[in-house]
């Protein structure tokens, strides 16, 4: 598991790293992923897709009381980076244990920072998919964490769970459709983690990665619009920041969780051009495995 100095000062698991040998004493489903290394200690294999959601689902239950499904096709989530994430966010509006309103775009089949954010402070969630499984998923996820009985809406279209609301959108949509029926509403940040990659060359790491790198520790798991977008996570970024110029000062932070720190600068500069001296970027902490945030306030 990549935790590094980098992580977030209030991340639990930056100098408390999950303890495998007593989750898999607690929960059977995990321990059939944990096996003795040639030095006598527990560990879990994350090039296998079972293993990697066998911890994560467990991660939920045992820290955050959550309980979650999440198909192999799709995104699995790795809890201590989307934990750093929320920190990171919780300083941008100070927003720790208080109450906020935040847009997720692309909330994935595991609808993970809604769920957290909203055990963690309290937060008021809009979650945003275009994916029909990541959709169907999510919801059932909202549903079955104690909310089922709050459900209100058209389930063809829109679900609404205090304090989520989970909605499904058009592929190439982001935020646009998604706010067009709450003109009133006024949000505190957007967060999304945009896919990564341009193609499937990139998505394979062909003239994408640094050869001095070394390959990646875990499984790549995922849906095409998870993973993929024309032009990559760049393009995708530069979609918000064009959102926000209609948007305006419906939204205070425009935030996202870059996968590639040579697209940050492009981000910074855009985010320049695009909106002057009435935006602020700002840099947020480098994460694990080389991920970085940004975010753009609204002046």
């Amino acid at each position: 598991m990549a935790l590094n100095k980098s992580m977030h000062p209030r991340n639990r698991y930056k100098d408390k790293p999950p303890d495998f040998a007593y989750l898999a004493s607690k929960y059977p489903d995990f321990q059939q992923h944990v096996h003795t290394s040639l030095a006598g200690r527990p560990v879990v294999n994350f090039k296998e897709p079972e293993a990697v959601r066998a911890l994560t689902c467990t991660l939920l239950k045992e820290d955050f009381g959550l309980s979650i499904e999440i198909p192999l096709e799709r995104l699995i989530p790795t809890v201590p980076l989307r934990l750093n994430y929320i920190h990171w966010v919780e300083d941008l509006i100070d927003g720790q244990k208080q109450p906020r309103r935040g847009i997720d775009i692309g909330t994935g089949a595991s609808c993970i920072y809604p769920l957290l954010g909203a055990t963690m402070n309290g937060w008021y969630f809009l979650a945003t998919e275009v994916d029909d499984i990541c959709f169907d998923y999510a919801m059932k996820n909202v549903e079955q964490n104690s909310l089922s009985d709050l459900i209100k809406g058209n389930l063809t279209y829109l679900i609404c769970v205090y304090p989520f609301l989970v909605v499904k959108v058009p592929q190439k949509t982001l935020l646009m459709d998604a706010l067009k029926e709450e003109t009133e509403i006024v949000y505190d940040f957007c967060m999304c983690n945009p896919p990564f990659f341009a193609n499937q060359l990139e998505a394979k790491g062909v003239n994408s990665r640094n050869s001095r790198r070394p390959p990646p520790s875990s499984v790549n798991t995922g849906g095409v619009t998870e993973i993929m977008a024309e032009g990559g996570e760049l393009e995708f970024v530069k979609r918000i920041i064009h959102d926000s110029l209609q948007l305006k000062k419906r939204l205070r932070w425009y935030s996202c969780m870059l996968g590639k720190k040579c697209s940050l600068a492009p981000f910074e500069r855009r985010a320049e051009e695009t909106r002057g001296t009435q935006s602020n970027t700002h840099r947020v902490l480098p994460g694990p495995d080389d991920a970085m945030g940004a975010g753009l306030e609204l002046l």
